[in-house]
């Protein structure tokens, strides 16, 4: 049995808790023995989110003790002693609570006990939802690794103590944007709005993007094909030429404002659910040098200033049409710095990008002076930003497969983002093949922390690992330890293109990797199901061993170890669904075969 303590928590800005001890004269019992006295109740016109919500409870009360709750409407007569109720019905009504539904907006919830009815209570479209998973998760210990890995606990006795208790999220975004977590289910369980999710009407929807609108966005929305041959002046100038191809927009000039406006609104009127729209710099630099976007910008003191402009001009326009949708541009690269005086409109959302960064260590403890440069263009724009989201970035892109020591840095820049006024966070993870390096973990991760950042690092990778990998955790959280203590100690740093012969890998290390991920397979090698996650999760060490060892086949010890790992690295990859080793190129399977095999010298 599992005696739960009253919580209660607000997140504003962050998680506090302020745990009460309750004894078990307070205590619902919710389900006994395999039966349950209690039902569950929702609005007549329930929303198809909180018809969910009360699918999701009945299935996991179910699953962990047995008991099948009926689901009934506000209207169904006699009223029960014992009801579970859900969003905001006539049964929440006469209990006469006070409730702030605008507090919890759209994914805010309270769960709130009184006489024998327990509340799950949240905003539209999600906060009901939500507060289910809260409750399952928070007081009752249900966890959802994966899509096919979970943890329901099983109860002979399920119990709640008093609650009274407010939730609402300090980030209005969330997106761990890996594969592994693009199920919505699994998104929706982690209390995850991520915009490229499978998220559908019963999970509440999602934090969405107009098609098309998600970043990156000049040339579709003044195309050079269709515009430069005769007004080469809507493109960016570069040393004296307007370049057509490769090129940004000439923010100042008012043309150009008048289509990007244009076509911004006729996006919004072809997408009336979406939120948000960018208008944003393509994904290269040459910025315009003409003078008037150059005088703006050394006015500003930063080349985001021509961006900006154009951008707040293309949010008013919106605003006095469409005042509940956002615009979003990037600050990325060349638009990075804030500027001086300039200031995003109230419905303008800048993305704040860490692309040249550090990831082996916190971003705002690491003495990169990359790192330092971002941390203060973060902190320049949390003084001025009305709504500051961030892109930040959580692989090796050009290789991703290869160990990368970045697990016990996600929750401190998580808080960083936070504690400096930002409300949406985007982590790119691999998110165009399944099975990457720790994938599974890092998704898992990143969720926890999304949700709630002061959510314990520890607890969330041995949870995970353990829930994942079974017997086989303690040794492949020895081998993450492995990897993380050597670039701390170190002060080894790790951008995201770091190649095989990067110095956070030694020769060494990779052979003790190797005997760890060995030992780990021979603590579940009679169970298939981790079996085939271990050897998913070894890839990497496998491919680390290969790589460095292609261009000195003969150099000891990797020269062996790679002769050996080769054939059980390349028959992972179909089973693992593994399509890309890359950003950019899909894999040619036969191809990589064949050409790593010659460079081993291995005989086909």
């Amino acid at each position: 049995m599992l005696r739960t303590s009253t919580t209660t928590f607000f997140v504003l800005a962050t998680f506090v808790l302020f745990p009460m001890q309750s004894s078990p004269a307070q205590e619902l019992v919710i389900a006994e023995n395999g039966k349950s006295e209690y039902c569950i109740v929702i609005p007549e016109q329930a929303s198809e989110p909180v018809r969910h919500a009360a699918d999701e409870l009945a299935r996991f009360i179910g699953e962990m003790t047995g008991a099948n709750l009926p689901i009934r409407t506000e209207n169904f007569q006699p009223a029960a002693e014992c009801e579970i109720l859900l969003g905001n019905n006539k049964r929440l009504q006469e209990l006469g609570l006070e409730i702030d539904w605008a507090k919890l907006g759209k994914e805010g919830y309270t769960l709130k006990t009184v006489n024998k009815k327990l509340v799950i209570a949240g905003g539209e479209p999600r906060g009901t939802l939500y507060g289910v998973y809260g409750l399952l998760e928070d007081h009752w210990g249900c966890r959802w690794f994966t899509p096919d890995c979970s943890r329901i606990p099983r109860y002979d006795r399920l119990v709640i103590g008093p609650l009274d208790e407010t939730v609402v999220p300090v980030l209005e975004y969330r997106e761990p944007f890996t594969y592994d977590c693009f199920d919505g289910d699994w998104c929706a369980r982690n209390r995850m709005n991520s915009s490229s999710a499978r998220l559908g009407p019963q999970h509440g929807g999602k934090v969405r993007f107009g098609a098309g609108f998600f970043v990156h966005t000049f040339d579709r929305l003044v195309p050079p094909e269709k515009y430069f041959d005769e007004h080469p002046e809507y493109f960016a100038l570069v040393k004296g030429k307007r370049l057509k191809t490769r090129t940004q927009l000439c923010c100042t000039n008012e043309d150009v404002i008048r289509l990007v406006t244009e076509g911004i609104l006729k996006a919004i009127e072809n997408d009336s659910e979406a939120f948000v729209f960018s208008v944003s710099q393509n994904d290269w630099y040459n910025y315009c040098e003409c003078e008037n976007c150059q005088a703006l910008a050394k006015a500003e003191e930063s080349q985001i200033a021509p961006v900006l402009q154009m951008v707040n001009r293309v949010a008013e326009a919106v605003e006095k049409r469409y005042p509940d949708k956002a615009i979003e541009t990037l600050a990325y690269q060349w638009t990075r710095k804030p500027p001086k005086t300039m200031r995003p409109r109230p419905n303008v959302i800048i993305r704040l990008c860490s692309i040249e960064c550090c990831f082996s260590h916190p971003l705002a403890t690491c003495d990169l002076p990359a790192n330092r440069a971002f941390v203060e263009d973060l902190q320049g724009w949390a003084k001025i930003g009305n709504r500051l989201w961030v892109w930040d970035y959580v692989t090796d892109f050009r290789h991703y497969y290869l160990p990368f020591p970045n697990q016990r840095v996600r929750n401190d820049n998580i808080k960083l983002f936070v504690a400096n006024n930002v409300k949406g966070i985007f982590e790119q993870d691999t998110y165009n093949t399944p099975n990457s390096e720790l994938a599974a973990l890092g998704g898992y991760m990143t969720a926890k922390f999304l949700w709630n950042p002061d959510y314990d690092e520890n607890l969330a990778m041995n949870e995970f690992l353990e829930g994942y990998y079974g017997a086989a955790a303690p040794l492949i959280r020895k081998y993450i330890d492995l990897l993380h203590d050597r670039v701390e100690k170190e002060n080894i740093h790790c951008s995201i293109w770091i190649p095989p012969t990067h110095n956070h890998l030694t020769d060494e290390l990779l052979v003790e990797a190797d005997q760890l991920w060995q030992a780990a397979e021979e603590a579940v090698k009679d169970d298939p199901t981790l079996l085939k996650r271990v050897r998913i999760g070894r890839m990497s060490v496998d491919y680390a061993i290969l790589e460095r060892a292609r261009t000195a086949p003969d150099k000891e010890p990797l020269g062996s170890l790679a002769k050996v790992r080769f054939q059980p690295f390349i028959d992972m990859i179909q089973p693992a669904g593994v399509t890309r080793l890359n950003e950019w190129n899909p894999l040619n399977l036969d191809e990589y075969r064949t050409k790593l095999a010659s460079a081993l010298r291995i005989k086909p």
